[in-house]
């Protein structure tokens, strides 16, 4: 059986515990670094995300409104093509009472 007494007089317990919580502590700080900065990054990708999102919407209603004007574009053309015109004055005419009444 070999001598350990020389492996331990090279490998000092103390050193070895001491350099082991060194490197403990160093990695639970780069994890809580790493989690606070994946954190930060996540709130930004949800503005992100909320704000495409409302674009999107705004896009749509954009669509909507340039197809209803175009369609409306093309109706006053046809419309003029076909001879009819924009009436100036609104004539309102009130109407009898019913005859009916008891």
């Amino acid at each position: 059986m070999p001598n350990l007494d020389f492996v331990e007089k090279i490998i000092n317990h103390r050193l070895t515990y001491g350099i082991s919580f060194v490197v403990l502590g160093i990695f639970i700080a780069l994890n809580l670094i790493g989690t606070n900065a994946l954190a930060t990054q996540g709130f930004a990708v949800n503005d992100l995300e909320m704000k495409t999102l409302q674009l999107e919407a705004d896009n749509k209603q954009l669509k909507v409104k340039i197809e209803e004007v175009a369609n409306l574009k093309e109706m006053s053309l046809l419309a003029k093509e076909r001879g009819f015109f924009k009436a100036h004055d609104i004539v309102f005419m009130p109407t009898p009472p019913t005859t009916a009444l008891r």
